[in-house]
């Protein structure tokens, strides 16, 4: 049975990171023995961190990332997925419009394929960001040549050897992007699996402000000029040392 590390990137979600990981708590040990939660808190300024630092001292597999400012959606996946330390790396949002119980989908399928992916088959989210989102995904198949049902998707399992090739280096909303740019070009195994999507329940989304989605499509434009460079010898995340500017706690060992 494979080990798992699940990724929680989190910026001002404090009403809803305990949720989050209680759910963890009651989904994930019925799949595996071996888990890890990794929350990365993102220069939450809503109280988010506090309580991250209470899930550490209430759960024992909970360690937690600060960044002391806010650095993006990719600075937070990248700097939780330095840090895993088992077969599997999951990654979600901390937002609740996702169940966990499905994560048990995707792993059944990581020892065919090198990534499984999900996508939401009925979104749950106001209507420009679905329209922004269907446009994105075309593009991303036209620029690049990435044909994934729902690229954005934050509900993705990944085998750990990925990361020792795949290198993350935005910071931003294209992060999913260029991971599977990256996956493309070296010919890795994708799975499409599909999710449930539920409405947020509290705080406010951040990937359809306008500068975020400006900064998304200058990365494209350089993205396809970096695609054609990179070789599958390329040192990836777990060949490079973690990034230093956050602060990791985990709980404190019994004994």
């Amino acid at each position: 049975m494979k080990s798992l590390s699940i990724i929680l990137p989190a910026f001002n979600e404090a009403a809803n990171i305990r949720h989050v990981v209680e759910e963890a708590y009651q989904t994930i040990p019925t799949l595996t023995p071996i888990f890890e939660i990794i929350v990365v808190n993102d220069g939450s300024k809503d109280g988010t961190g506090d309580i991250c630092d209470q899930l550490v001292e209430e759960f024992p597999d909970v360690r937690i990332v600060h960044h002391p400012r806010n650095r993006g959606y990719g600075a937070a996946l990248k700097s939780g997925i330095e840090r895993a330390r088992y077969d599997i790396i999951f990654f979600t949002d901390s937002d609740r419009q996702f169940d966990l119980k499905e994560v048990a989908a995707l792993l059944e399928e990581t020892d065919a394929y090198d990534i499984v992916a999900g996508y939401r088959a009925r979104r749950q989210d106001p209507p420009h960001r679905l329209l922004f989102a269907w446009g994105w995904n075309i593009l991303v198949r036209i620029v690049l040549g990435v044909r994934i049902r729902d690229i954005d998707c934050a509900f993705k399992a990944f085998n750990r050897y990925v990361f020792d090739s795949i290198q993350i280096q935005s910071v931003g909303a294209m992060v999913n992007t260029e991971i599977f740019a990256q996956a493309s070009r070296f010919g890795m195994t994708v799975k499409e699996v599909r999710v449930s999507h539920f409405p947020r329940r509290h705080g406010k989304p951040t990937g359809s402000k306008v500068a975020v989605i400006m900064k998304a499509f200058r990365e494209l434009i350089k993205m396809r000029r970096m695609v054609h460079t990179i070789t599958p010898d390329q040192p990836g995340l777990f060949k490079r040392q973690p990034s230093g500017l956050e602060t990791v706690y985990s709980a404190p060992q019994e004994g």
